[in-house]
């Protein structure tokens, strides 16, 4: 499927800077000064040569000015989400819409260098981070040229493509002209998402897996017995079989169960100290976890106290189901910086007391905060659910653990959770 960049106008802007400073309209006067002085001085031969110079200039400026009415300029991609290891393939179309031609044109890309290899020979850009992807051509009237160009999903982030500029202009090259598409379109590369092994959690089995205290809802595919029907029974839970053998209708009677409801926070200052890697091993745990929990139909939740790429705010996702809940948290995942938006602490006390009772709090973290053993002992307190997930070198605490402790490590093509403890 191909994305393309929405039709607007673009904003032209002229120059005349390869026609020097002869042809401005300072060097055009003094020509035409000139002009008249010879011509009153009887010197025909200077009057052809600067009149020829004046109608060629006078020319050029005319077929500037007409050279980018009809240009279109489009940008498109065949994905716009991604993940890593992912290739995308971008195609700049360049098109001319009107009689007159172009005898050159030149069209102009700005992609982050993170979309590009490393070794790649386009010229940097004009923003820092990016670089310069150029193509030169000629356009005859009332046709079209398009180059296609491979994006590499390397690493995941928040990528703006753009400004678009096409710059044409006389076939003299005198008086150049820029247009110039503003609006950027974007490229989201999700985090990498592993397989997740050896999580045993009590408090966090999904739906079907928890037998409920209370009847919150009950369970179809899991039957514990039969009893006597009454007219609030429907019809499709009747036992037939039971009911034969007790000459009576008899319904099914089924286990109850209750939807778990989980929350992420990915404690985004706690990796302050830690490296790169290890802080992209945070990121892709929470989206692991995210993604597994999804698929066992549990309502998910994510909260990260960092500056989003785009809106320079925090994350604050109630818990939801489904795969547009995932995806959601995949994209913000996806926008997560490592600059924080203020103490974890700060941003955990305005944020937990939105979230419904009962939620499983998991806190994925770095370097463990000092106040981490008095918040976790207000949630227990408040009868919250929580587990540690640390990334990175194990804490070295003395005080008793007062949730599960896990520390993750990727082992090969896989997210291993050791249960561990603060000491």
């Amino acid at each position: 499927m191909n994305h393309e960049q929405k039709s607007i106008q673009p904003a032209v802007k002229s120059s005349s800077w390869s026609a020097g400073i002869l042809l401005t309209r300072v060097g055009l006067l003094v020509l035409l000064s000139v002009m008249f002085l010879a011509a009153w001085s009887g010197l025909t031969v200077v009057v052809v040569l600067i009149g020829l110079v004046l109608s060629a200039a006078g020319l050029a400026r005319l077929w500037s000015r007409l050279s980018l009415i009809g240009v279109s300029a489009q940008r498109l991609l065949t994905e716009t989400r991604a993940f890593p290891g992912e290739t995308i393939e971008l195609k700049l179309k360049l098109s001319n819409r009107k009689l007159l031609p172009l005898p050159w044109v030149q069209i102009e890309d700005e992609i982050p260098q993170q979309l590009l290899p490393a070794d790649s020979p386009l010229p940097p850009g004009e923003r820092p981070s990016c670089r310069m992807l150029s193509r030169a051509t000629s356009l005859l009237w009332y046709t079209s040229v398009s180059w296609k160009q491979k994006l590499y999903c390397q690493r995941r982030g928040y990528y703006k493509l753009g400004p678009l500029s096409a710059t044409s202009g006389d076939i003299f090259g005198w008086y150049p002209r820029t247009a110039f598409w503003l609006e950027k379109q974007e490229v989201i590369i999700y985090p990498r998402i592993f397989p997740v092994s050896q999580l045993a959690v009590p408090s966090l089995y999904p739906m079907g897996e928890t037998q409920a205290e209370r009847r919150i809802f009950e369970d179809p595919t899991r039957t514990i017995g039969v009893r006597d029907y009454t007219p609030h029974d429907g019809l499709r839970h009747i036992h037939w079989k039971a009911s034969a053998r007790h000459q009576n209708l008899q319904v099914k009677v089924f286990e109850p169960t209750t939807t778990l409801k989980v929350a992420i926070f990915l404690a985004v200052d706690s990796f302050i100290e830690a490296s790169d890697d290890i802080f992209e091993l945070g990121v892709s745990t929470a989206a692991s976890l995210a993604n597994y929990l999804v698929q066992k139909r549990s309502q998910i939740g994510l909260f990260a106290n960092s500056q989003l790429a785009d809106t320079g705010q925090p994350v604050a996702t109630l818990p939801g189901s489904g795969m547009p809940q995932l995806i959601a948290l995949l994209e913000s995942l996806a926008k997560v910086t490592a600059r924080p938006s203020g103490p974890f602490a700060d941003f955990f006390q305005k944020e937990w007391v939105r979230l419904p009772w009962g939620t499983t709090l998991l806190f994925i973290l770095g370097k463990p905060p000092e106040h981490l053993p008095l918040l976790l002992s207000r949630l227990k307190e408040a009868g919250y659910k929580s587990a540690i997930i640390q990334v990175g070198t194990p804490a070295e605490h003395g005080a008793p653990p007062l949730s599960p402790w896990f520390t993750v490590s990727l082992a090969g093509e896989c997210l291993e959770f050791v249960p561990g403890r603060l000491g």
